[in-house]
């Protein structure tokens, strides 16, 4: 089992003594003078995939990663990070690493001065050490710089920008690193991938006010942490319960390190539908599958390429069996991915 790691920010001075008033704000994010743009994508799962996630799944992390370099492209950052769980795991297949590395030499072609830093996952880290990823694949690309075990720095920039990589196995260790700011960068980005801890538990600390921005993967829910630290969220609604997603927008952010400024960029991930349940007590299979056909007539812009979740109340597992054969197959044709969550009697979901 892979545990999950966990840092603690805490505060202190910022290393330049200055007030840090950064944080989202509205605006266009053209070039500017004197400054320095960063493009912060995390958690995009490449290769997802597998038992009960849909057919399509896989492809809409595909999909999604595209759009997100078309618009990245646009914005025309010099920098580019990944704060982790780039793959879904260290065991893909071609396809998406295939994907990876043209997406990334077309943003290269678009900007070619453009440098794409990664830091590994919990999810693409291989459990053997002695064993290489899909990282390790494609770290061999021009300008694109992985740290897949232990912390990185790089200069950017002709040295203006220091860029430190902290990849999961790193935080990990059991000695886990000692985390300063270059002070000869004008500045300072840190991108890591972990969990922010609560309460007592044991963790790495970090000043996160010491440094410029502060690029975090492992949320897949997009999070302002602090002024200047930040989850990017992921691409996608992906994980057990997409549908606990329905709500919260999908993209990627830029920050301009001279202002501070940080802006949110949304992709189209897939939208996620989750009904009031069924009940299904007393009637054989037609009649359920009319009381289906009632509840997702009514789901606003149809299923026809959604995530759909169906809590139903009142069947027995042979009765399930049974409106799986004979409707649910149905459903399933038109939806990207379809849960029947089956209720005891009496116990209804919201």
């Amino acid at each position: 089992m892979r545990r999950v790691v966990v840092l603690r920010s805490f505060p202190g001075a910022s290393r330049s003594g200055r007030r840090d008033d950064s944080g989202f704000a509205g605006g266009a994010l053209g070039a500017r003078r004197g400054s320095m743009r960063v493009a912060h994508l995390s958690d995009l799962h490449l290769g997802y995939g597998g038992a009960g996630r849909g057919q399509g799944r896989a492809n809409d992390m595909l999909r999604v990663f595209q759009a997100a370099l078309r618009r990245i492209a646009e914005l025309e950052p010099g920098l580019v990070v990944m704060a982790g769980d780039v793959f879904d795991h260290p065991d893909v297949t071609a396809s998406p690493i295939a994907v990876f590395s043209r997406e990334v030499r077309k943003l290269r072609e678009d900007l070619p001065g453009v440098v794409v830093a990664i830091v590994a996952g919990a999810r693409d880290t291989p459990l053997d050490p002695e064993r290489h990823g899909p990282l390790s694949v494609v770290g061999a690309l021009e300008a694109v710089e992985v740290a897949a075990a232990s912390v990185r720095r790089l200069k950017v920039a002709k040295g203006k920008v220091a860029v430190t990589l902290v990849p999961h196995g790193a935080v990990a260790a059991p000695r886990p690193p000692s985390l300063r700011p270059d002070p000869r960068a004008r500045w300072n980005v840190l991108v890591i991938h972990a969990a922010l801890a609560s309460g007592t538990a044991p963790a790495l600390p970090v000043r996160l006010r010491d440094w410029d921005y502060v690029a975090l993967g492992s949320n897949h829910v997009r999070t302002q942490v602090s002024e200047k630290a930040h989850y990017s969220g992921s691409l996608e609604r992906i994980g057990p319960d997409p549908w606990g997603e329905a709500a919260v927008d999908k993209g990627f952010l830029t920050v301009e390190l001279g202002s501070g400024r940080v802006e949110f960029s949304p992709v189209e991930a897939r939208a996620a539908v989750s009904l009031a349940p069924v009940d299904a007590a007393g009637g054989g299979v037609a009649t359920v599958a009319r009381r289906l056909g009632e509840a997702l007539a009514g789901v606003p812009g149809g299923i026809d390429g959604k995530l759909v979740r169906i809590p139903v109340s009142g069947l027995s597992a042979r009765e399930l069996a049974a409106l799986d054969r004979d409707v649910l197959v149905r459903i399933r044709r038109r939806v990207a991915q379809l849960r029947i969550d089956a209720l005891p009697d009496g116990v209804s979901r919201t």
